[in-house]
């Protein structure tokens, strides 16, 4: 890997606190595609609230149910049912963003996201799951 894919792989390591699969191929690929895309995912997920329509909470929970939807990876789904949960959601409404998706993604996809919350709340997730006692069992 050149210096400079090294480079953007820590900016985003820096913004968003992890970096995936995807992201060490671009840096590998074309340093400058990674650039280009880590701004535009960068400022899409987290930019500031300012001038948007969504808040961050609103954003994530919008992530969680399109990640379902899509049958994406248990990562994804965990990743934004956390990043929902530090800025503000509840259980509940991660638990409606996914089922939303059962919709245009079926049951399975809703199944499959609610074994990633089990597994999440059991200690389990890739990511030490920091939310407020009471809305654990919730």
């Amino acid at each position: 890997m050149t210096p400079e894919g090294k480079a953007e792989l820590d900016k985003i390591r820096e913004v968003r606190g992890y970096t995936l699969p995807v992201h060490d191929y671009l840096a590998e690929l074309d340093p400058e595609m990674l650039r280009r895309y880590g701004a535009l995912a960068s400022y899409t997920l987290f930019g500031p609230e300012e001038g948007r329509a969504m808040d961050l909470k609103t954003r994530f929970l919008v992530l969680v149910g399109v990640t379902t939807a899509v049958k994406g990876d248990s990562e994804g789904v965990e990743w934004a049912a956390i990043r929902a949960i530090e800025n503000g959601a509840t259980w509940k409404e991660v638990y409606e963003a996914a089922f939303m998706a059962a919709l245009p993604g079926g049951i399975p996809a809703f199944e499959a996201a609610c074994h990633t919350f089990n597994k999440m709340k059991a200690g389990k997730g890739r990511v030490d799951l920091k939310v407020p006692e009471e809305d654990v069992n919730t």
